[in-house]
């Protein structure tokens, strides 16, 4: 519950202060992807509203800063999410991740992702 309500407080003081700025940038967005979450392959994304991400590999304990963005393109919606310098590296969509953009197409090979609390 702590962690809900300390969300929720970021959420609100980052919306706040987009408010309060004037002028909006394109990296701003409506921040409904930021958490944290992991796939089965034992990868974990924390997405913080400030579109930075954190990957942790629990394989070999090893952490990568990366940043995420909103993308919304006929009509959809997806995340990209950077990996290695490849700002398309990752692609989440409708609860599930992807390794390209023909595979988040046609629903193949998605990871499903649980979101933790």
């Amino acid at each position: 519950m702590k962690k809900i309500c300390s969300f929720i407080l970021v959420a609100c003081t980052v919306m706040f202060m987009a408010a309060c700025g004037g002028s909006t940038t394109s990296n701003t967005y409506s921040h409904e992807y930021a958490g944290t979450f992991s796939v089965a392959d034992g990868i974990t994304f924390t997405l913080n509203p400030d579109s930075t991400t954190l990957i942790h590999f629990d394989a070999n304990d090893a952490d990568y800063e990366s940043t995420w963005k909103v993308v919304n393109e006929n009509g959809e919606e997806w995340v990209n999410i950077e990996f290695a310098g490849d700002q398309e590296y990752y692609y989440l969509k409708n609860g599930k991740l992807y390794r390209s953009h023909m595979n988040m197409d046609h629903d193949y090979l998605g990871w499903d992702i649980t979101y933790i609390e």
